[in-house]
Formats: C-alpha cells, sequence, structure tokens
C-alpha cells in the first residue's frame, strides 16, 4: 500500500485567489487531484499551510509546519506524516496529470532501489508530481535545515532517479502537456476549455 498526497501550500498570487479550490469538470482541483491519487494508493490527504477553505472537502490535513512558502516544506511534511514507505505526490495545480501516469510512477519507484523517481520534461525536473520513499526524510531534512529549498538539489541530495524526458514521456499514461500547471486565470481558463 501507499499514501498519496496533494500539495495545496502555494501562494496562488498570480491567480489571485485559492486556485486549489478553482473547479475543473465541476470538481475543485484539490479534489480532482486527491480523488486520482486515491484511486492508486488507497489513502490520501492535503498538505499545505492551513486547511482554511480545503476544510470543506473533508479530506486529512497535514500542516507543513513552516511559514515559509516552499514545496520541499509539503514533501518534508508528507512523509513525516505517512504511515507508509511508499508515496506519490501531486500538486494541485497539476490538473492534467493523468491517474495512469500516477499509477506508473508507483509501479518505477516498486521496480527501484532508489529513495524517490521524479519524471522529466524538456523544461526540468518535475518533483510535484512524484513518487517517494520514506527514507528520503534525512537526506530532505538535511537539505532544509542548511536552508537550502530548492527541489533540484533535494532529488539530488535525495539520490532520487531522474526520468528522461523521453523515459517519462513513455511512462504508461502519460500524455503531451500532463505537467502543465494553472497559475494565472488564463491558464485556468485553458485547463476548462479543455475539461468541457
Amino acid at each position: 500500500m501507499a499514501h498519496g498526497f496533494v500539495l495545496v501550500g502555494g501562494l496562488s498570487s498570480r491567480m489571485g485567489c485559492e486556485k486549489a479550490l478553482l473547479t475543473v469538470g465541476g470538481v475543485p482541483m484539490a479534489l480532482l487531484a486527491a480523488r486520482k491519487l486515491e484511486r492508486v494508493c488507497g489513502r490520501v490527504a492535503l498538505v499545505g499551510k492551513e486547511p482554511g477553505a480545503l476544510a470543506s472537502l473533508g479530506l486529512p490535513f497535514v500542516a507543513d509546519g513552516s511559514p515559509e512558502r516552499a514545496a520541499l516544506h509539503g514533501l518534508v511534511a508528507a512523509l513525516a506524516s505517512s504511515p507508509e514507505e511508499e508515496n506519490l505526490v501531486l500538486a494541485s495545480d497539476l490538473p492534467r496529470v493523468p491517474e495512469g501516469l500516477l499509477a506508473a510512477l508507483l509501479l518505477r519507484l516498486r521496480e527501484t532501489a532508489a529513495t524517490a523517481v521524479v519524471p522529466s520534461t524538456p523544461g526540468g525536473l518535475e518533483p510535484l508530481c512524484s513518487a517517494w520513499r520514506r527514507r528520503a526524510l534525512p537526506a530532505l531534512r538535511a537539505a532544509v535545515a542548511s536552508g537550502d529549498l530548492s527541489f533540484r538539489n533535494a532529488v539530488r541530495a535525495a539520490g532520487a532517479v531522474v526520468l528522461s524526458p523521453g523515459e517519462t514521456e513513455r511512462l504508461p499514461g502519460h500524455v503531451p502537456g500532463a505537467f502543465r500547471n494553472v497559475n494565472t486565470p488564463e491558464e485556468y481558463r485553458a485547463v476548462e476549455e479543455e475539461s468541457a
């Protein structure tokens, strides 16, 4: 069994509102991500600063315990709270990630002895949709303690397997644009149109 975590700690400054609650196909993005993870993992929780309006979704919530806005805090909090060794994390603003791709990442994690499996695109790493083992925690905590909140550096320090863009594209369930996130009203309108 694995555990799924939806990262909802972003500032949403470019959106101008709590983007995790924006709906895609009539479903809040945080809940959309949670449903995908739940079908793959069985259990799921949200991870962020405080539940606030997200409490209306009725999902378990893990506070990352830091005043800083950095996704790495969310990952550390997720792994620290997880009862499972295997975990999937997905940012709520990645609504195009298919359930099948999440399942493929978890399978890849199980096929390797690495602490994590992180996909990539020609634009770089995609750590906000990745599979992690709890034993990555010491390296991630050390990165946070040093003040280095770069996800790229943390992935390297933790000894994660980084899938090349080609390997990522060949994963079952992958679709073009899977990792395009929703940060602006324009990006939100685009994903809404795709889901209509």
